[in-house]
């Protein structure tokens, strides 16, 4: 049976890399900001004030990953295809349209000769179409259709809020020329009833029997929003005068049982096996979490998994049903949970990971939103720092368009020992010496924005005379700094701090190495490309003496990461960094090479992505260019980024294939030469560029 490519497009999302540690706490709360939206007291925090409005009814998240306890593979020793429009099933009782059979092996009762039942199962959108061939010479059927007598049975289960609902559906073939065949339920409150709008058609074979049956989806009220995760088993029952036989079936479990029921992988999920498990050595493990929620597209929940470190998204409806998602998450994974934070009426991804290094780690917490079919980060917060038995920690609280960050106190630091670097690529960790005690995020309908904040008084460093207090005294801890005679020699010494805490081998050198101003001082810092990190150093940068640094995880190796360049595209007179790279997916036969760039800018002492798009994508001979560049603005104080359709070659509009992807994902897409757009222009709009036509 001819099959469709099964292609697995990795997106190119900027991951939020280097942060994590053990530490922060997370609240959750579900529906409207309610009290915490409230003002508070002069001093007291926005958490606060709003638990002592009684705001804040929020649940704690527990330890672990967020996994339910029914995590299951997405392989088994029966697999649903969906039925393909030059194949269609004609219902006649003869099964040459139909794709191999796989026999049944696993003995429920008495000793079966091998082969005596093989099935196969396909679906559409409106149907669960089943074939079986039987061998069996003595044929036990009565009109009544009774449990006891010959016949196929269906035993399907969905995960269903944390645990597994199933049913069991019974196929009962007539006896040609005597008596129609039926297809009731075998459980359940309708026990003995007919399955309405379900039918079976047998054929006679030497031997034994084939038959064909129909089953609607709408049979399983779980089946109206989800067809991934499910588990299930097809059974022949072999009776005799004085009751069953055997029983043989494509695997373990029954109705009472359905978590001992084996998966049951529709295309979707075995286009993740193909694609990414089986190549990476995964394909017979479970994963750590799996979660079924509606996050994109239409109404059918989508199946969110994490395999080692990589998580998947599938779906029936999600990139036709037939494509998946996957990312490398780039760190331990804490935790992963869905919840609608943003009020869209569809799932978000709260996510947790760890950085682990050497004596510690650097936790942040994410918001993962699906505009289009790719998640991206409309959120991110670094949560806790450690280093030994130190560290600083933030709790969070999220509800319903809103999030808040809180201070927590510090373990083994204070303001004169802490040195650890801001975050480059999530919003730096409070600590309890800064200024701001805590912080609201306002979602503003396309990601989470500073909306207010709690202001403390931040602690000087020693020996500082602070408003009304006495000059704060060394201690024999205070080492006072050396004096620096070359700047050189200090650039030098951040760059070995660099490759200490991050555990790069000393003797690895940059690839790319640019002085030029990225910050508001004039002094130029120091930017190299070294690995997949941007570090970013100088004379006027955090005095001088911290660095910060961003990990390019959408990259799986420093190899694929063609360049860096610098260049002042918004006007402000500082450079942004411009990146371009490639990514290899998988794509059926030959691998899809993506191409891509990125712009950052330093912003609050951390560099953060302000652009992305993919400007080519190659398969094998076959390649599809797009037109980037960088144009001036209006008034030529800025530069706008003009984006156009390419050239193709290989490819046409009939056999290109891949749909043309609308603007405002986590990266522009390429536009296409058939995709109707002429082009785009990005304009900056103070924390990013947007497309100013659309």
């Amino acid at each position: 049976m001819p099959r469709a490519t099964l292609v697995a497009l990795v997106a190119l999302v900027a991951l939020a890399g280097c942060a994590g540690g053990p530490g922060g706490s997370i609240r959750k709360e579900v529906g409207s900001p309610g009290p915490a939206a409230a003002t508070p007291r002069q001093g007291e925090s926005i958490g606060a004030s709003a638990v002592a409005q009684g705001g804040v009814g929020s649940l704690t998240l527990s330890s672990g990953t967020g996994a339910s306890g029914h995590e299951a593979r997405m392989t088994g020793p029966l697999r649903a295809y969906a039925v393909q429009t030059d194949a269609p099933v004609k219902l006649d009782g003869v099964l040459k349209e139909w794709p191999a059979r796989s026999p049944a092996e696993h003995v429920v009762r008495g000793a079966p000769r091998k082969g005596t039942f093989s099935v196969a199962l396909q679906y559409d959108d409106a149907r669960v179409y089943v074939a079986a061939e039987v061998a069996d010479a003595t044929f036990v059927r009565t009109p009544r259709f009774a449990a006891d007598e010959d016949h196929v049975s269906f035993v399907l289960a969905f995960p269903d809020g944390g645990r597994l609902s199933a049913h069991e559906i019974g196929l009962f073939a007539g006896k040609p020329g005597e008596s129609a065949g039926a297809v009731r339920f075998l459980a359940g409150p309708q026990k003995g009833e007919d399955v309405p709008g379900a039918k079976i058609v047998e054929a006679p074979t030497q031997g034994g029997y084939t038959i064909e049956a129909t089953i609607p989806w709408a049979t399983f009220p779980e089946a109206a929003t989800l067809r991934v995760g499910l588990r299930g088993v097809l059974r022949s029952q072999d009776a005799e005068a004085g009751g069953v036989k055997h029983v043989v079936a494509t695997g373990p479990g029954e109705h009472a049982t359905p978590a001992s029921l084996p998966a049951l992988p529709t295309e979707p999920e075995q286009a993740v096996v193909e694609g990414l498990l089986a190549p990476k050595g995964l394909s017979k493990e479970a994963p750590h979490v799996d979660l079924f929620v509606d996050v994109a597209g239409d109404a059918m929940k989508e199946r969110v998994s994490v395999f080692g470190r990589y998580f998947t998204v599938c779906g029936p409806s999600y990139r036709g049903g037939k494509q998946f998602f996957f990312r490398d998450l780039g760190a331990d994974l804490l935790r992963l949970e869905a919840k609608d934070v943003s009020g869209r009426g569809k799932a978000e991804l709260l996510v947790s990971r760890r950085a682990p290094r050497a004596g510690g780690g650097r936790d942040w917490f994410e918001v993962w939103g699906f505009r289009g079919d790719e998640p991206e980060t409309i959120f991110s917060h670094e949560t806790a720092v450690t280093s030994g038995d130190r560290k600083v920690t933030n709790s969070l609280r999220v509800s319903r368009g809103e999030v808040e960050v809180h201070v927590e106190g510090a373990v083994g630091w204070d303001a004169a020992s802490f040195s650890e670097p801001t975050s480059a690529d999530a919003e730096p960790l409070l600590v309890p010496w800064g200024a701001v005690k805590s912080r609201v995020y306002r979602f503003d309908g396309s990601r989470f924005q500073k909306a207010r904040e709690v202001a403390q008084t931040p602690e000087p460093p020693p020996g500082v005379k602070s408003p009304g207090t006495a000059p704060r005294p060394a201690r024999p801890e205070d080492v006072p700094t050396p004096p620096v005679k070359k700047a050189a020699d200090l650039g030098g010494q951040i760059f070995a701090q660099y490759k200490k805490d991050q555990s790069v081998p000393p003797t690895l050198a940059p690839k790319v190495e640019l002085e030029v101003q990225l910050a508001e001082d004039p002094r130029p810092e120091k930017v190299v490309l070294i690995g997949r990190d941007i570090v970013v150093w100088g004379p006027g940068f955090r005095n001088g003496s911290a660095y910060a640094f961003l990990t390019l995880a959408q990259f799986a190796s420093a190899d694929d990461i063609d360049g860096m360049t610098a260049r002042d595209l918004n006007g402000d007179g500082n450079a942004d960094l411009v990146v371009r790279g490639k990514r290899q997916a998988q794509g059926g036969a030959d691998p899809v090479t993506i191409e891509a760039m990125f712009v950052y800018e330093l912003r609050d002492g951390r560099l953060v992505r302000t652009f992305a798009i993919e400007t080519a994508r190659e398969q094998g001979a076959k390649r599809v260019q797009g037109l980037v560049q960088f144009v001036p603005a209006k008034g030529g104080k800025s530069l706008e980024i003009d984006v156009r359709p390419g050239v193709a070659k290989g490819w046409t509009k009939e056999s290109y294939p891949w749909p043309q992807e609308p603007s405002g994902g986590a990266i522009e897409p390429l536009l296409l030469p058939w995709g109707g757009s002429k082009g785009v222009r990005y304009t900056y709009v103070g924390d990013r560029f947007a497309p100013s036509n659309p």
